[in-house]
């Protein structure tokens, strides 16, 4: 079986990307698929904070003037990632 072999110039830039594309795209077929997120999903308030990218104070002004549904579970709070996302519609429509 004879081997053919093909050599042609590249730049270091190109081989460096050829290289990292190739190296991702194997790495891809072992690594775990994220589940999906769930428009249900109880979140923390870091979270919510990120999402909205305000204060974790801010956060909780809103949840307190009732702005922002939430959860209580024990003595912690949680909010429906999809709520938080209707909420901030309707914040940015009445401009709170």
């Amino acid at each position: 079986m004879q081997t053919q072999v093909l050599l042609t110039s590249i730049s270091l830039d190109d081989l460096k990307s050829v290289i990292s594309e190739s190296i991702s795209s194997e790495l891809q077929k072992f690594s775990p698929a994220k589940p999906p997120i769930q428009d249900d999903q109880l979140i923390k308030i870091d979270q919510v904070a990120k999402i909205l990218n305000v204060s974790k104070v801010t956060i909780f002004s809103w949840k307190k003037s009732g702005k922002l549904p939430f959860y209580r579970i024990s003595n912690k709070i949680y909010f429906k990632r999809n709520e938080i996302l209707e909420a901030l519609k309707k914040i940015e429509r009445r401009g709170f």
